[in-house]
């Protein structure tokens, strides 16, 4: 493997050369360069400005002083706030100055212990104070003076917080409050003629704002051409389409290279980084033509501010629409099926494959719509119309993809992706009904949130699938067998293989947490409010039931609701996790496994139902009543049933008996198979099954034939004559047992004489095989090859003892029941 060459700016010789013989590619990359450039400039900036080191203590106090007018400036810019980005901006305001103030009253509390305990340690004033040195009294004088000023500045900082955490409360209520009534606001319905009257009465007034607006648009561009010159314009749009399409299809060629070249071939990985490589592509080449784009309406010369927000709104809206489409596009794959990260089939991806434009386009237009309808102002039928227009599109989009019959492809994860298919269509069809119905009845605020939250859903899911893909990938790559993160840390610290693929699971599943969370978190965005204010704005408004000292509400049953359909999926996801992802990597063996894998579902199902009851309003005090009233049909109706869970957890937890074990029970035999909450599973050589109650394995005799690694014992029984060579006996059955190699040389294999009676001499030989399980087959074959060696031997086997039944007939004669006799007679 040859070294990367040195790259100089005086020449592209030394550049890669996928991008070193394309200006446009160059032009891409230095774009890149400065993206990833900024923050370290703006922090060496802000570094190079920052003052001189100032005191904690002071410096905290000066926090407190800075943050009462920064308070009072957020009250007053609550009172002038009525859109979500405003009130988005206030709480993210207020979280800062709460942070800031909570950081400078822990630093003056610290400050406030350290005095204080040097105060302490001069003790307090003696009784003759004249005597006492004046330097210590100036100094208990000042450290007493310092305590009292920063225990002030401490009791204003935490009422500091208290006023902030009010803010923040009221910037929640306050959004909620205005979000409902806009979203609550009815206009007519566009199936009664009083909504297009009143669009047609404003039209002369509109019309003259659309071309006041046109005429606006106009000059700004006219007056930044003659400002800069025609060729400068033409260059920025050339500039922005080059961007747009050459260099973006460069990038995604580059990329393609990359992950053909640098990522292993038998991973998916390489399908991952190539998905998420289109997705960022994309984003930049978009973003940066859009931000060209916009400063052809921000060359006014005076600049409007009307421009300058529509040119930020042409901005966003092209980021989104790229964003749309990329994930659309990257996960589909129509034109390179080899590189496709989900198992669709090759129907679905050419159904579907229109729509990531589609979908992109749409958005698009309206970002960009909302935009112009600020900057043109119209009045509100007519901004009710095109409201409900684009929520129309929206609605459109979603049945037309919806009528598409969607099959899964073919794949190993074809029935878990199905089912959550399944769940999202399901709901992407009852919020297309919902927002058919608001624009029906004229809510078409309402109708617009709907479908733009179920197209952004959608994106934040493509999202999530992506990256929950990636994490996954990305840590079996660095902590598999083979590599290079494991590699590295196991010849360093020795420590085995398997444990840092354990490690990289279980950092896996923490990255997959985080990630649901942030999706939750993007999900509820576009509403501008956190969990509480989203609670408070759906919530009814109801007392609830009172029943004692329970209060059950129908707020408090919805999340109770929630939590236990939420944490029992929580719960089967890692109790699956566990099957099998993490214990198969662990040296545990399969009775183990099962162990813990129980134990950690039945411990996820107990806190479940606390959190569920909790959230329904009943405490541990409630708990321990309803426990205490139904301890009674426990002891009485369900004690079998308690019996046999209890037991089941002493099962696992001292586990005499375990998954394999052969064990026999009552007239079974047989080897476990399953330990679950009631039962045990025992399947028998018939290959039947038997379940056994937990309680029978606990209170009743039961054998464990593999407990602690028993051997298994063979014995042979049988009688020979009287006249046999007992010695030359002896020596074939011990060559028998030495011959096999299944019996054990130690302990060595025996042979005893049980007896000696007129019949002949009783025989008994035992040998030991390494596992009960073996000795039925070994005892079989080794009497196989004694019956053949004695039978070369010459050595017979005493006759079996005989029964004579003796009757007599009506004749008087004596007949003899056993055949023998007959032929003797």
């Amino acid at each position: 493997m040859t070294p990367a060459p040195r790259l100089r700016c005086s020449s592209a010789r030394s550049m890669p050369p996928a991008l070193g013989r394309s200006l446009p590619a160059r032009i891409a990359v230095a774009l890149l360069w400065l993206l990833l450039m900024a923050p370290a400039l703006a922090l060496a900036q802000s570094t190079a400005e920052s003052t001189a080191p100032v005191p904690a203590a002071e410096a905290a106090a000066a926090t407190l002083d800075t943050a009462d007018d920064e308070l009072l400036a957020l009250r007053e810019r609550l009172d002038e706030t009525s859109d979500t980005a405003g009130f988005v901006q206030l709480r993210d305001a207020a979280v800062a100055l709460d942070v800031r103030v909570q950081d400078a009253v822990r630093t003056l509390e610290a400050e406030l212990a350290g005095v204080q305990g040097r105060l302490d340690e001069l003790g307090p004033v003696p009784e003759d104070a004249a005597g006492e040195d004046a330097g210590i009294r100036a100094r208990r004088a000042e450290l007493a003076a310092r305590v009292s000023v920063l225990d002030g500045a401490v009791k204003r900082g935490r009422l500091l917080g208290i006023d902030i955490r009010d803010v923040r409360e009221a910037i929640t209520s306050t959004q909620s409050r205005q979000l409902g009534e806009q979203l609550s606001q009815r206009y007519g319905s566009p199936l009664t003629p009083r909504l297009w009257h009143a669009v047609a009465t404003d039209f002369p007034s509109d019309r003259q704002r659309v071309e006041a607006f046109l005429g606006l648009l106009e000059r700004s561009v006219r007056d930044g051409v003659a400002r800069f010159g025609v060729p400068v314009a033409i260059g920025v749009v050339l500039l922005a389409g080059v961007l747009a399409w050459p260099v973006r299809r460069l990038l995604r060629r580059a990329g393609r290279r990359f992950a053909l070249r640098h990522t292993p071939g038998d991973s998916r990985l390489r399908r991952t980084a190539l998905a998420g490589w289109l997705v960022v592509s994309s984003l930049l080449c978009i973003g940066v033509a859009a931000w060209l784009l916009s400063h052809l309406l921000r060359w006014g010369d005076p600049p409007v501010a009307v421009m300058d927000q529509l040119a930020n709104a042409l901005v966003a809206a092209a980021v989104y629409g790229a964003l749309v489409a990329s994930l659309g596009n990257s996960l589909l794959m129509r034109a390179a099926p080899e590189w496709r990260l989900p198992p669709l089939s090759e129907d679905l991806v050419g159904g579907l494959r229109p729509y990531p434009w589609l979908a992109g386009g749409l958005v698009f237009v309206d970002r960009l719509v909302e935009g112009v309808m600020v900057a043109i102002n119209p009045h509100a039928a007519l901004a009710a119309t095109v409201t409900g227009a684009v929520a129309l599109s929206y609605a459109l989009l979603a049945i037309s993809v919806r009528r598409r019959q969607l099959p899964l492809g073919g794949g190993t994860d074809t029935v878990a992706v199905a089912a959550w298919v399944r769940v999202l269509l399901t709901l992407v069809r009852l919020a297309v009904l919902a927002l058919v119905v608001a624009l029906a009845l004229g809510y078409f605020q309402l109708a617009l949130l709907i479908g733009r939250e179920v197209v952004w859903v959608g994106v934040v899911a493509m999202g999530l699938y992506l990256a929950w893909v990636g994490i996954d990938d990305l840590c079996g790559l660095m902590f598999g067998d083979d590599g290079r993160v494991a590699t590295a840390t196991a010849r360093a610290t020795g420590i085995r293989p398997h444990r840092l693929r354990q490690a990289g699971l279980i950092l896996a599943a923490i990255g997959r947490v985080l990630l649901v969370l942030i999706a939750i978190a993007l999900v509820l965005a576009p509403l501008g409010t956190s969990f509480s204010g989203w609670r408070e704005l759906v919530a009814v408004a109801a007392t609830g039931l009172h029943i004692g000292e329970v209060v059950i509400s129908p707020s408090g049953v919805l999340r109770a609701v929630l939590i236990f359909g939420g944490g029992w999926m929580a719960v089967q996801a890692l109790h699956g996790w566990l099957v099998e992802r993490y214990l198969p990597a662990t040296d545990l063996d399969a009775a183990s496994r099962n162990s813990v894998a129980t134990v950690a579902r039945y411990f996820g199902i107990t806190v479940v139902l606390a959190l569920g009851l909790a959230a329904l309003g009943i405490g541990i005090q409630q708990i321990g009543l309803v426990v205490g009233a139904l301890s009674v049909g426990i002891g009485f109706g369900l004690q079998a049933i308690t019996q046999n869970f209890i037991s089941g957890l002493i099962l696992l937890a001292e586990r005499p008996v375990k998954i394999g074990d052969w064990v026999r029970v009552g007239d079974f035999e047989g080897d476990v198979q399953r330990i679950s909450v009631r039962a045990t599973e025992i399947r028998v050589a018939d290959r039947s099954t038997v379940i056994v109650p937990n309680s029978e394995l606990i209170t009743k005799p039961l054998r464990n034939m593999t407990l602690a690694n028993p051997l298994g014992r063979v014995l042979l029984q049988f009688p020979v004559p009287l006249d046999t060579d007992v010695d030359r006996l002896r020596d074939i059955l011990l060559e028998t047992f030495a011959a096999h190699p299944a019996v054990l040389d130690d302990p060595a294999p025996s042979q005893t004489l049980d007896g000696i009676a007129a019949t002949g001499i009783s025989v008994t030989a035992v040998g030991f095989t390494d596992s009960p399980r073996s000795a039925g087959g070994v005892r079989s074959e080794l009497l196989f090859t004694l019956l053949r060696r004695l039978r070369e031997e010459g050595i017979r086997l005493a006759p079996m003892a005989q029964s004579i039944r003796v009757l007599r007939d009506e004749a008087g004669l004596f007949v003899q029941d056993d055949p023998a006799a007959e032929d003797g007679a």
